[in-house]
């Protein structure tokens, strides 16, 4: 999940309590056939009433396919206002999604810098499943014609089978002497280092801002996991997704142990409101690094080979 960073603004009194203003983009880059969430997280005090930015037409030609918000307590009060924009495209290419701006009060206002969407053509194996769910799918049987259209019918549909069969041919050879070779997609392992990386240096342990690093570190974890390994769920949860896939036998039981202490570890802060010590946080980056760096694949010269080991 991409985090466009945490805004803590002040109200005009220097007693009132800080509105905490930030948005997630989750995830940062698909491929054209799925969807990606961007959410305007707003925590404020019970006194306080933010007004979320209408942001329909302000995703720079994404589609938007559903609008949900969620209130959620807080203590002392407070309260977590989320409002997430479920986008589609058409096209691969770099959306840039306007910033966002909250308003409370008279003149406090929170401005979430501008993200980017990157949508990409699907991978060869992704093309397959598309593929393959198509041909599942129910295809309605053709209208009867009468009898004495029959055989005129035919004919026609011969007809224009072979022509539009010519044209394909042509339009094909056309596409393929111009179209440009497209690079090869950026191995799940790279996107998930640089995307550690990232999160490193945006410092949220040493700030105190626990909730969007662990929701940040939980959603590196399962995106890799599911363009390293293929598996894709979009109806479960982050934590339940890591949870099946450490039950599911991809990994080994060092592994399993690894996201097992991870997953309880974020359970503890997002449902008991556990505060974690920058320790403990700093372990969580390195538990998943170090789950990067084992599940890499070894390069064949490293790897022992059956003729090796006889």
């Amino acid at each position: 999940m991409w985090w466009a960073g945490v805004a803590i603004v002040m109200a005009a009194a220097a007693e009132t309590p800080a509105v905490n203003v930030y948005a997630t983009l989750d995830p940062p880059s698909i491929p054209f056939h799925r969807q990606a969430r961007f959410t305007v997280v707003v925590e404020a005090p019970k006194d306080i009433d933010p007004k979320l930015p209408d942001m329909l037409d302000k995703f720079g030609g994404l589609a938007v396919a559903d609008i949900h918000r969620e209130t959620t307590p807080l203590k002392g009060g407070a309260r977590r206002i989320r409002e997430t924009y479920t986008l589609e495209a058409v096209f691969a290419k770099e959306y840039a999604i306007a910033p966002a701006e909250v308003t409370w009060g008279e003149g406090n206002s929170a401005v979430v810098p501008s993200l980017a969407l990157l949508v990409r053509a699907p991978t060869e194996d992704e093309v397959s499943q598309i593929e393959a769910d198509a041909a599942a799918a129910d295809v309605a049987a053709p209208l009867s014609l009468p009898n004495n259209r029959l055989r005129d019918w035919r004919i026609w549909a011969l007809a224009g089978a072979v022509a539009a069969a010519l044209a394909g041919t042509g339009y094909f050879y056309w596409r393929r002497r111009r179209k440009p070779v497209e690079p090869p997609p950026v191995p799940p392992w790279e996107i998930a280092y640089r995307r550690l990386r990232e999160l490193d240096q945006r410092q949220w342990p040493k700030a105190g801002k626990h909730e969007p690093y662990y929701v940040d570190l939980s959603a590196i974890l399962r995106y890799y996991i599911e363009d390293r390994f293929r598996v894709h769920a979009p109806e479960q949860t982050t934590q339940e997704f890591l949870a099946a896939a450490a039950v599911a036998g991809l990994f080994n039981e060092s592994q399993q142990q690894l996201l097992s202490g991870f997953l309880k570890h974020c359970d503890r802060v997002k449902f008991a409101q556990y505060i974690p010590t920058l320790a403990e946080m700093e372990h969580c980056f390195s538990v998943v690094l170090q789950f990067v760096d084992e599940t890499v694949p070894r390069p064949e010269a490293e790897a022992p080979t059956q003729e090796a080991a006889a």
